[in-house]
């Protein structure tokens, strides 16, 4: 019987690459962030929902925001360029290493300025006591390690996804979860929110050096990763990812502009709104951990080697199998939205009456799924072509709009006008960014004729 299943494997390997990486990546992916998923609903149970969490999510999300800037922007952009290099035989060792090193000490100069002016400007968009705003910065220094070592697992996950060795970015964030959940339950008495901050920033040290060693031994990476060298391929990387940080910059606003708009209402909103956010990451995690990590890695190769029809194809599979399948997952979702709900939420320290609005900001959330996920697509295939200015528009504009929703639909529906605003923003995200797509596509053929 395991004979018969090992052959299948080998079968599905060799015929669908794409389809076999994509399950066995999301299978990883889901073992892997399943333990993240936890983490939460554990915070929940142990911290229940009051000002300190206020402080903390608002913090953490702030973290996130710079973390994203970099290490998405890395992890993705760095594929096309990797499998460019691995065509053209390049070195990949020095490459890697180079933009650890830059990567590095742009992140410390961008994340020292940040914390110096933070104090400055948080009083005139955050409505928290004094008490709440100096926890706010407390906390922000405590976990600002995290943002370095997310850029690094950023250029590790890239260049082993490059290769193809999706299994170890993919399990490596059960890691972290395991760490930080210990880490958190053996202080969480002492060190009280603090060890929440402590926990993530040591169970993203673990993580890295566990992508380190697995690069290493692939060739991916010198055993000392700090050299830099700017040449001419390392500054067209840099001109490319610069816009995409800035897309980064821009979008990565938005979880921020809702926590701070959530702290406009009651207390609590803001710790009721992230814990709404983290159920309904769930599902688009499952996906952008496993196909939308594949695909990025598959559909620039075939498109260095067989052009851009070959992608368009590629595009309209990925949008149909997407569209269908959260479809189906919004609709389990909200049918069975209160017992499970109860299932993350009804312990310990949570308040029991703040269950009903947290599902219901969770419902508001799922209604935009389907269009987040077709706007990830999209968004890849944006990055294979190198169109990163793209992504830069769209989320100049979603920004706006979700601004704009945020304000109208709080006034009538409170926290969940937040969710169903970036709902909202969704639709007209993906409408966006596919119409460019399709527009670039016809103008790279009009050039290509002439």
């Amino acid at each position: 019987m395991i004979e018969k299943l090992d052959k299948i494997a080998k079968h599905w390997a060799q015929r669908k690459p794409l389809v076999w990486d994509t399950i066995s990546t999301t299978f990883l992916s889901t073992v892997g962030k399943g333990v993240g998923f936890l983490v939460p609903f554990f915070i929940a149970a142990w911290f229940g929902v009051s000002q300190k969490t206020d402080a903390f999510f608002f913090a953490y999300g702030l973290a996130l925001f710079l973390a994203n800037v970099f290490s998405n922007v890395l992890a993705s952009i760095t594929v096309p360029f990797f499998a460019e290099m691995e065509d053209q035989s390049r070195d990949l060792q020095q490459f890697t290493a180079s933009l650890m090193s830059i990567g590095g000490i742009i992140v410390t100069l961008v994340l020292g300025s940040f914390l110096l002016v933070s104090p400055l400007f948080l009083p005139f968009i955050l409505h928290l006591p004094t008490e709440g705003l100096h926890l706010v910065n407390v906390l922000l220094r405590e976990i600002s390690p995290l943002i370095i070592l997310l850029t690094w697992t950023g250029i590790l996950s890239g260049a082993l996804n490059t290769q193809k060795s999706f299994a170890i970015p993919a399990i490596s964030p059960a890691f972290r979860a395991t760490i930080t959940l210990v880490f958190i339950f053996l202080f969480r008495k002492p060190l009280g929110i603090h060890s929440i901050a402590y926990g993530y920033v040591l169970g993203e040290l673990i993580r890295v050096l566990t992508l380190f060693f697995w690069a290493h031994r692939k060739g991916l990476v010198p055993a000392f990763p700090f050299r830099a060298s700017l040449d001419s391929h390392m500054k067209e990387f840099l001109k490319t990812a610069s816009y995409q940080s800035l897309a980064m910059i821009t979008s990565g606003l938005k979880p921020v502009v809702d926590k701070t708009m959530a702290s406009w209402l009651p207390v609590g909103s803001l710790s009721v709104l992230h814990y709404a956010d983290r159920m309904y990451t769930i599902p688009v995690i499952f996906f952008s951990s496993g196909l939308m990590v594949t695909i990025l890695s598959h559909w620039s190769h075939r498109y260095l080697n067989e052009g851009s029809e070959q992608l368009k194809r590629d595009l309209h599979k990925a949008v149909k199998i997407v569209a269908l399948s959260s479809l189906a997952i919004i609709i389990i979702f909200i049918v069975f939205s209160n017992p499970l709900t109860k299932l993350a939420l009804y312990h310990g320290a949570f308040a029991k009456e703040r269950v009903s609005q947290a599902r219901l900001v969770w419902i508001c959330y799922l209604l935009g799924l389907p269009f987040q996920l077709l706007g990830i697509l999209y968004g890849r295939a944006h990055s294979v072509l190198k169109e990163t200015v793209v992504l830069l528009k769209r989320a100049l504009l979603i920004n706006i709009l979700n601004i704009g929703f945020n304000y109208i639909l709080m006034q009538y529906i409170g926290v969940a006008g937040i969710a169903l605003a970036s709902s909202i923003t969704a639709v007209i995200s993906v409408l966006y960014v596919s119409f460019a797509f399709y527009k670039n596509l016809s103008s790279s053929k009009r050039e290509a004729v002439f």
